[in-house]
């Protein structure tokens, strides 16, 4: 879970999640899924009210977002704030780095 903005829209996302409503935190009662492109599982294009497939993640909004005829919005802006970055790395190279 984190912080993300979409769009302009300040949201709430569990990436890669598929989350139920009653995760919502206080605030963030709006669900929805967003969709990644389909060469580029890194990028999301749209938000929907529900995704089968590429599918990215689940945010939550303050507000209701309005969908137009389409069923989905483009993804135009994205950010999202990272708390920390995992990787791996083999042991021998961790102890020539650090000098151990």
């Amino acid at each position: 879970m984190q912080k993300a903005r979409i769009n302009n829209i300040d949201c709430i996302l569990f990436y890669d999640e598929r989350v139920q409503k009653e995760k919502a935190l206080e605030g963030y009662s709006n669900m929805y899924h967003v969709r990644h492109a389909e060469e580029n599982w890194t990028r999301p294009i749209s938000i929907e009210k529900y995704v089968f497939v590429n599918f990215f993640g689940t945010i939550f909004t303050k507000e209701p977002l309005e969908f137009d005829i389409s069923d989905y919005i483009e993804v135009k802006h994205f950010k999202m704030e990272l708390k920390y970055i995992k990787f791996k790395i083999r042991e021998n190279l961790f102890k020539r780095i650090f000098n151990l």
